[in-house]
């Protein structure tokens, strides 16, 4: 079985935008675990936590903290150069 992709660069960056967020507007962990009724482990594996995170668990816990996706998806990732898709290598055949 393949191990389960994670990526940590990327995760954190979401966790640090997550906690900023929370810190400016005063909403506390035990508030978000009221707003999402996540545990308040769940909760701290999400905001805090290292462990890879849903979409969905993401999505609750920005409407708990009253802010569009976009303010935490707001930051750029190293693209790397891919081979060519198969469909340009089958029209070279």
């Amino acid at each position: 079985m393949p191990k389960q992709y994670i990526d940590t660069n990327s995760l954190e960056k979401i966790r640090e935008k997550l906690w900023a967020i929370s810190q400016t507007r005063g909403i506390t962990l035990e508030d978000i675990q009221d707003r999402t009724e996540f545990s308040y482990s769940q909760v701290y594996r999400i905001v805090r936590g290292k462990n890879n995170v849903s979409v969905s668990h993401l999505i609750a816990v920005c409407k708990a903290l009253e802010v569009q996706p976009l303010a935490i998806f707001d930051f750029k990732i190293e693209i790397p150069k891919f081979s060519e898709l198969r469909k340009e290598l089958k029209s070279k055949k």
